[in-house]
């Protein structure tokens, strides 16, 4: 079992950002991914955007990277600006952090049996990138804690008799975010949601198919991987076929403390008939270390991760220099 809820700001998997990806590298961190999500425009510009995710079982943990419009020094925000929403399974509202026009700050709002609102010590620094971490803690209260760089802006609690469930779906409202009529840009990137385990300091490397390596037993060709595009896709027709690649892209900053997991990301959908299961797998000595298969949808597409949280082939914790160099998955 995995902590990954979400991983990632690639249009595949999140709702609304058609046409939103960019190169521009003021967005987003280089030893980390090779683009971003960017938006231009005046205070009236509102462009949401939704990621649909697995329940937690505990706290629920979103952390990103994001880049506040590049607007006057103080970042007048609009009345209505809307920033980040967090609902129920059945679309009720839990909780937000909402940027305020009275304040000029983003307050943290728990959304129980009433709506409590904390202060908050936030401005957004205009055209600076930052790292946002939010905790949402969903029980008999419903508590939201809002950082900013590691450190807490604001944070709210309220009461949950209601019995109100948890966190399903989140959207970046993503509107109202400076008071100008003329045009400015802002960023997200690298947005993670993981299940009772902090995103503050935790960053995450996106590599991808590069090569066909050992095994080239599925379907279709290995650039259908990477081209970011749901339609392109490789196929199994039978139990235990596998496809292995290498990877390719940024490895990560100079500097690394520890590397905390392994992850693999799939976008997958089962057939009428064939194999109705997916695993990732590393290949790594020649030998490979399988995850868990993992039963998919019919209907659509759906993400699936697999995690090596040690070095599989001696549970040893990962280092920099023992992270795998070919990948693959396995028809189940």
């Amino acid at each position: 079992m995995t902590h990954i809820l979400h991983l990632g700001h690639q249009p595949t998997d999140i709702s609304g950002i058609s046409g939103y990806l960019s190169t521009v590298t003021a967005g987003f961190d280089a030893t980390l991914d090779v683009n971003t999500l960017r938006f231009t425009g005046a205070r009236s510009v509102y462009a949401p955007f939704r990621i649909t995710h697995a329940s937690p079982t505990g706290d629920l943990w979103l952390g990103f990277r994001y880049v506040p419009p590049s607007s006057d020094a103080h970042n007048i925000i609009e009345a209505s600006a809307a920033f980040l929403d967090f609902f129920s399974a059945s679309n009720g509202l839990l909780a937000r952090v909402r940027p305020l026009s009275s304040t000029n700050r983003y307050h943290a709002e728990a959304h129980g049996d009433t709506t409590l609102q904390g202060s908050s010590s936030y401005f957004a620094t205009s055209g600076q990138p930052q790292w946002v971490d939010v905790r949402l803690a969903v029980d008999t209260d419903i508590t939201i804690e809002f950082f900013v760089d590691g450190v807490l802006q604001s944070t709210a609690t309220a009461a949950n008799t209601a019995g109100k469930g948890k966190p399903a779906h989140l959207v970046f409202g993503n509107g109202g975010l400076h008071g100008s009529f003329s045009n400015f840009t802002w960023y997200y990137a690298h947005i993670a949601l993981l299940d009772g385990v902090s995103t503050i300091g935790r960053r995450f490397v996106r590599r991808v198919p590069n090569t066909v390596a050992t095994y080239n037993e599925l379907i279709g060709s290995v650039d259908a991987l990477k081209d970011g595009n749901l339609a392109s896709r490789v196929a199994s027709t039978l139990p235990a076929q596998r496809l292995s690649f290498s990877l390719s892209g940024p490895t990560g900053p100079a500097a690394i403390s520890a590397v905390a997991g392994v992850h693999l990301k799939q976008i997958a959908q089962a057939g009428t008939d064939g194999p109705q299961a997916t695993a990732g797998f590393l290949r790594m000595g020649g030998v490979n270390h399988d995850a868990v298969a993992v039963t998919l949808p019919i209907i659509a597409p759906a993400s699936v991760y697999s995690t090596w949280a040690l070095n599989p082939v001696d549970n040893s914790p990962w280092s920099d220099l023992t992270l795998p160099t070919e990948a693959g998955i396995l028809s189940v």
